[in-house]
């Protein structure tokens, strides 16, 4: 009976230090995560895209999620492949509608071992009008400890009037 004891004992232990290392495994890859995020949005945010691009794989995708329309129709809410197309297709343009530029500012972090949301507002005055922004950013991080995508989640409805002057289905205000 002693013997079963200890066999129990044993095993239970070992168990409980397998979990733990278990454990501190993800712990460890959730830091790398939140680390690499937080990295990254701050190249973005601060405009340094040469270390921005250094964070990302080389099958990056920024996906803005939506239904939202440049004005000649094309799709602005869609995947943008790859850095190139992040840049020249979706961050320069949409830049262009906010001539001053956007202040982001972070407010907070919530990440795992395969990933970050990140919630942050922005401040800047557009086009059209006053274009203050809410954003929730989820990034995935891949086994490299790179950001392999960013989905966008915003106020489209404001990016569509404030960004980009579009008065149907919008609170385009006439002046």
């Amino acid at each position: 009976m002693k013997n079963i004891l200890l066999i129990l004992l044993t095993t239970s232990i070992i168990a409980s230090c397998q979990n733990q290392a278990q454990k501190s495994e993800k712990e460890l890859k959730a830091e790398i995560s939140e680390n690499i995020v937080l990295k990254n949005f701050e190249y973005i945010s601060s405009g340094d895209m040469d270390s921005f691009q250094k964070t990302i794989s080389s099958d990056f995708k920024f996906i803005l999620s939506g239904t939202l329309k440049w004005n000649d129709g094309k799709p602005l809410s869609r995947i943008y492949e790859g850095y190139d197309s992040f840049i020249n297709d979706f961050l320069t343009p949409a830049l262009a509608t906010i001539p001053n530029g956007l202040k982001f500012n972070f407010d907070k972090i919530i990440a795992n071992d395969s990933g970050a949301a990140v919630i942050w507002h922005g401040e800047s005055e557009a086009l059209y009008d006053t274009y203050n922004n809410k954003y929730v950013y989820i990034y995935e991080v891949n086994d490299e400890g790179l950001v392999s995508s960013i989905t966008e989640y915003t106020d489209l409805l404001l990016s569509a009037s404030s960004l980009l002057g579009q008065k149907i289905n919008t609170n385009f205000k006439e002046e």
